[in-house]
């Protein structure tokens, strides 16, 4: 059996995704507007294939379906997606010196966390150069309603989206301390109001607290969160009043440097 013999078959659903990327990138290099009989001929794709493919991309709205010309251009979602990774880029530049300012003047871990999804993700963090700290890594994905960052976030989004959440939400004991029901959860969230800052005492991680407060990503939407976390026994009344300070700072700064909006 030769090489070509022993080489697996294209599944479908490949197939369909290589011609989904197709259609993109040959919309995207023309410029403009496309009939599906002009798609069908570039692309060598036959027709009742190409039927499907396109009405699922109108559908979720990666491509626009103009009916007066029967032609379709990339649509909102492409745009979208460009949208949100220059605005991720952005905000690691912005946040980035931020997180490591923090950490020297805190002595402690911090992180610049963002929403993803349902979660709080880590995107950026430094290290405390303590023997005894909080290993932090970037990438690392927790509930909202356990986290200081998590809370936060949560406090700060539009009020329908988070109605919706805590309608959905299923609260699991991370630790014994976690909130595990709606009216606690609630009660954390008006004071995180009141006072613009979240904390987790124990509630994601046992032995370990974590004081944050949001920021505008400039998406209102998603919000994000500035933290610092301490192993509990250096927590004191006197490093809670200095974090909050430096929480304040850190925003600012933060705001200062956003473009103008």
């Amino acid at each position: 059996m030769d090489a070509a013999d022993s080489k697996p078959p294209e599944s479908a659903a490949v197939k369909s995704a290589d011609r989904v990327l197709d259609i993109l990138q040959l919309l995207a290099r023309q410029g403009g507007a496309l009939t599906h009989h002009e798609i069908g001929i570039a692309l060598g794709i036959p027709k009742s294939s190409l039927t499907h493919l396109l009405r699922n991309l109108v559908a979720r709205e990666f491509l626009g379906f103009d009916g007066a010309q029967s032609t379709y251009a990339l649509g909102p979602a492409v745009f979208e997606l460009v949208r949100g990774s220059g605005l991720r880029e952005r905000l690691m530049a912005q946040a980035r010196p931020i997180v490591d300012w923090l950490a020297r003047t805190a002595g402690e871990a911090t992180s610049f966390s963002v929403l993803r999804g349902d979660e709080v993700e880590r995107a950026c963090v430094a290290e405390s150069r303590a023997p005894l700290s909080y290993r932090m890594a970037v990438g690392d994905s927790f509930p909202l309603y356990s986290t200081s960052a998590g809370k936060a976030i949560l406090a700060a989004m539009p009020v329908a989206r988070r109605q919706a959440y805590l309608k959905n939400v299923r609260l699991q004991a991370q630790t014994p301390a976690t909130a595990t029901t709606l009216a606690v959860l609630k009660r954390q969230l008006e004071e995180v109001g009141e006072s613009g800052i979240a904390y987790s005492r124990g509630e994601h991680t046992p032995g370990v607290v974590g004081i944050a407060i949001a920021i505008d990503s400039g998406d209102p939407a998603a919000p994000a969160a500035f933290n610092i976390v301490v192993p509990d026994v250096r927590y004191t009344p006197e490093f809670d009043a200095r974090c909050v300070e430096l929480l304040g700072q850190a925003r600012e700064r933060f705001h200062a440097a956003s473009p103008a909006r």
